[in-house]
C-alpha cells in the first residue's frame, strides 16, 4: 500500500495525476458519447440503405412475377419472398422474413393501384381461361348425357360363347 501511495503523490507533485483525471472525465462526458451516436447513425445508415435495397428488389420481384399468367396468387407472393430473402443473403442482409413480407405487399399494393400491361394481360388470361373451363364442362356434360342416352337403348352385348384357358365355354 505504501508504494501505491508513493505513486500517487509522485503523479499528484509532477501534474500528470491532473491530466489522467481530465482525460477520464472528458472521455465519459464529450468522447464516449460521440462514439455512440456515431455508431447508431452508421447502424441506421445501413439499416436504410438495406431497406431501401429491399424496395427496389421487392418491386423488381413483383413486376417480374406478374408475368407470370399461370401462377395462382399465393405462389406468386411465396415466389417472390423467397427470391428476395436469397438475394438478400447473397448480398449479406439478414432481415426479417415478416419484413421482407410486407415490402412485397406494398410493392404489390403499389403496382395494382396502376393500370400495368400486365395485369390487362392477366385479366384476359383470367376470363379465357374460365371460358375454355366453362366450355369443357359443358362438353363433359353432354358427352356424360350422350353416353347415358347410349346405354339405355341398347342391350349389352355379350357374345353367346366366351374363351377360357384350355377351350370355349
Amino acid at each position: 500500500m505504501n508504494e501505491f501511495t508513493k505513486i500517487i503523490k509522485l503523479l499528484n507533485d509532477t501534474g500528470i495525476l491532473g491530466v489522467l483525471i481530465f482525460a477520464l472525465v472528458g472521455w465519459f462526458t464529450r468522447i464516449n458519447p460521440a462514439l455512440k451516436t456515431k455508431i447508431a447513425a452508421n447502424k441506421s445508415a445501413n439499416q436504410r440503405e438495406a431497406l431501401t435495397l429491399l424496395d427496389k428488389l421487392a418491386d423488381n420481384a413483383v413486376h417480374l412475377l406478374s408475368t407470370y399468367y399461370e401462377i395462382p396468387g399465393d405462389e406468386k407472393r411465396q415466389k417472390a419472398i423467397s427470391d428476395v430473402t436469397g438475394q438478400l443473403k447473397g448480398l449479406g442482409h439478414n432481415i426479417d422474413p415478416a419484413i421482407i413480407s410486407a415490402a412485397i405487399e406494398k410493392a404489390y399494393q403499389a403496382m395494382s393501384t396502376q393500370s400495368t400491361v400486365a395485369q390487362k394481360k392477366q385479366a384476359k388470361f383470367d376470363v379465357a381461361q374460365a371460358s375454355t373451363e366453362q366450355v369443357f364442362a359443358d362438353k363433359e356434360e353432354q358427352l356424360l348425357k350422350r353416353n347415358v342416352k347410349d346405354n339405355e337403348n341398347e342391350p349389352l352385348d355379350v357374345p353367346a360363347t366366351s374363351q377360357v384357358e384350355g377351350g370355349t365355354k
